[in-house]
């Protein structure tokens, strides 16, 4: 399969395994169509922000806020996909394949289960969700707008989460980039209609970017799906694989990696909206920088969305067959190539102080001021972050230490820098780059904690029979 390393490679040392070409080869194959399927997923935020930044700063900071709640929901929904990938991993890694498929069915019913709970919440309290966060009642009734007409795509995201995750365990990963390429294409033709009312249609504003996006997705569903029943995948399962993996055990081993993986994602978006409430008190001007930031952010961590996936991959089986050396080589050599990419990641963005303007050609010079200064902070901390991406995601949760990197998500982003965002925000009234800077203080502070847990290797566990 295409992640796989060849043994007698993966015996050599960490900082030579980085340099061998089988290594890269087996890192590109996974890292690089998931890099893409996420940068694509990724674009719809962004694409969105930057149209209706032309519709004026009310409008920019109704979408972006909304999107952060509608993020909370996509990353319960994706957390416990990825924590069902552990187990599928390790099945696979063992030659298990039948029990990887019921992996997979157990997998997508959890998270379809996460995501109809999750959007019934949104649809019945979109109004009271948006209010926390700004006095503004035309951002409150512009960002309820958006959360109700978007939050449908709850549903196919969870089958898209659930089924990419199975087939990048047994290297099939361009699959769901290359359905992803066709959602991205077609939500960008949407929203351009939609939003602006081109070709015949109407002008819908905020709501038609949401139209756009659910639209997009719902077709993206459909041809992961449709492929992996029509070439009768092996983690093409029918309902008694369902039934099966639960008389297996595999629901129990699921739980147990899975829950803590979506609490985990699910806290962590958490703080991320709690973050944007704060700023949103601040002012609307603040909620429309913060706006204008996090796309250029999350395509930054779209990247190492892919180099992590490929780490959970390559480490799970390493783990399944059991053989701790080859797996601590490993870990070592995705590291030092996290650090490289992770530096030329942080330059780019803080170049983004030259061409935001560019990008944002409709937003006050007052507001881009603020943005331009935003983005140098992000590509200076931004190296942190790139590291705990491979490190928890990938590394300790290839390895089941789930309940680890929850105590720490929690213990730094909620005992260190939510606190300290209120102050910078409702007390201390600091310019919002410093606010910035703080919200960034659970990325330095999980840098150090969790490193050192790699280091101990405690995490290296085999979680199948």
């Amino acid at each position: 399969m295409g992640e796989t390393v060849p043994a007698a490679t993966v015996d050599r040392g960490g900082l030579r395994l980085a340099r061998d070409r089988a290594f890269i080869s087996a890192l590109v194959a996974t890292a690089v169509p998931v890099t893409l399927q996420a940068l694509m997923s990724t674009s719809r935020t962004m694409v969105d922000t930057v149209l209706v930044a032309r519709l004026g700063t009310d409008e920019i900071a109704a979408i972006g806020y909304g999107s952060r709640v509608v993020f909370v929901v996509m990353l319960a929904t994706l957390g416990m996909a990825d924590g069902g990938a552990v187990i599928i991993a390790q099945f696979r890694g063992s030659g298990a394949m039948a029990r990887a498929r019921r992996a997979t069915a157990l997998t997508t019913a959890i998270t379809l289960g996460i995501a109809a709970v999750s959007c019934t919440a949104c649809l019945l309290w979109a109004e009271p969700m948006v209010a926390v966060a700004t006095e503004d009642p035309r951002v409150v009734d512009l960002g309820s707008q958006y959360i109700r007409a978007v939050i449908g795509m709850i549903m196919p995201f969870a089958v898209i989460s659930s089924l990419a995750a199975a087939l990048r365990c047994v290297g099939q990963a361009r699959v769901a980039a290359s359905c992803a390429l066709v959602g991205v294409v077609l939500h960008l033709l949407l929203a351009y209609a939609l939003i602006f009312g081109h070709w015949g249609l109407s002008a819908y504003g905020v709501r038609g970017a949401a139209w756009a996006t659910l639209a997009s997705t719902c077709v993206e569903a459909l041809l992961l799906a449709g492929y992996v029943y029509l070439t009768r995948n092996v983690m093409a399962f029918r309902l008694r694989d369902i039934v099966d993996g639960v008389k297996d055990g595999i629901l129990t081993k699921i739980r147990r990696v899975g829950v803590p993986v979506s609490l985990s994602s699910t806290s962590w978006a958490l703080g991320i909206l709690a973050y944007s409430i704060l700023v949103g008190r601040a002012g609307t001007m603040e909620l429309a920088v913060l706006s204008m930031v996090n796309p250029l952010e999350s395509f930054a961590i779209a990247v190492f969305i892919g180099v992590s996936t490929a780490a959970g991959v390559m480490v799970g089986g390493s783990l399944g067959e059991r053989d701790p050396e080859r797996t601590w080589n490993l870990s070592k050599a995705l590291l030092v190539w996290t650090a490289g990419i992770a530096l030329i990641t942080g330059l780019l963005l803080m170049s983004a102080y030259f061409w935001l303007p560019v990008l944002y050609d409709g937003v006050g010079p007052a507001t881009l001021d603020v943005a331009r200064d935003t983005a140098l902070v992000l590509g200076a901390v931004f190296v942190f972050r790139a590291m705990n991406i491979t490190v928890q995601n990938g590394l300790l949760r290839a390895g089941g230490d789930t309940l680890f990197v929850l105590r720490v998500d929690l213990l730094t982003q909620w005992a260190l820098a939510v606190p300290l965002t209120a102050l910078m925000t409702l007390v201390w009234d600091v310019p919002f780059p410093l606010v910035f800077l703080a919200i960034n203080a659970e990325e330095i502070a999980r840098f150090f904690i969790s490193g050192i847990r790699v280091l101990r290797r405690r995490w290296m566990r085999v979680l199948i029979d």
